[in-house]
């Protein structure tokens, strides 16, 4: 399979935490700043599976912030389980603060929550069409997480700024192995704000930052779902 895609660019993405807020209510904090962001895109559910190394060096990586770190997952809209239309594989580098990413769709396969085996995805990316350095690279990854929440988009009417909100976060710790995906972790009462744009408009973003009243926050959803299910089996 064909038609993967490379930035050549690195971006910025500021992320912040609106901790008890709702979703309709940090949307009206993101309407009312003064660079005027209107909807972008229809809302709609966004769904990753996470992979990792057997020693979670992507985990540790994101969770301390080491400058050049990187995440893979495999993302897909809408539905959670069954069949999943249209995945696509994507590896996420970041460089301090700036990110870019490598994209690669792969075919359709079944995702159930009733029973997932690692196996799967394994067939999945032989029958992709990968380069060969992306198929060696997922060799010594696995699955970790599943995550999946409700995202909203919104942009300024030029273009230079967007912004993602999303709510409704829920997590499911995955297995290399044998998974049942009946149990999640959700946050209900915590939205994550993202404001994306292009280097050359950094000092611009600072002036749009400065108006929300949310908590900047370095970590990851990725990050988050995971601490959870580590502090949870040490319990």
């Amino acid at each position: 399979m064909n038609g993967y895609t490379e930035l050549t660019t690195y971006r910025y993405e500021r992320k912040f935490i609106a901790e008890g807020y709702s979703g309709p209510a940090a949307e009206a904090v993101v309407k009312r700043n003064s660079a005027f962001f209107v909807p972008a895109f229809v809302p709609r559910r966004v769904n990753n599976i996470y992979f990792d190394t057997p020693g979670l060096d992507c985990y540790f990586d994101n969770l301390f912030g080491h400058g050049d770190r990187w995440k893979v997952r495999l993302r897909w809209y809408d539905n959670q389980f069954g069949e999943i239309a249209s995945p696509i594989l994507e590896f996420k580098i970041k460089k301090g603060l700036t990110g870019t990413k490598k994209s690669y769709p792969v075919p359709s396969f079944l995702f159930d929550e009733r029973f997932f085996d690692s196996s799967t995805l394994k067939q999945l990316f032989s029958e992709a069409g990968l380069p060969v350095e992306i198929s060696e690279k997922l060799k010594g990854l696995q699955p970790v997480l599943f995550n999946s929440y409700f995202r909203n988009y919104f942009t300024t009417l030029n273009k230079k700024f967007r912004i993602t909100l999303d709510t409704e976060m829920e997590y499911y710790n995955l297995r290399p192995t044998w998974n049942h995906l009946q149990h999640s972790y959700t946050e209900r009462l915590k939205t994550v704000i993202e404001l994306k744009y292009d280097q050359e408009f950094d000092r611009e973003a600072e002036k749009i930052s400065n108006q929300f009243p949310f908590r900047l926050d370095k970590n990851s959803k990725f990050v988050a779902g995971m601490s959870h299910f580590k502090n949870e089996i040490a319990l």
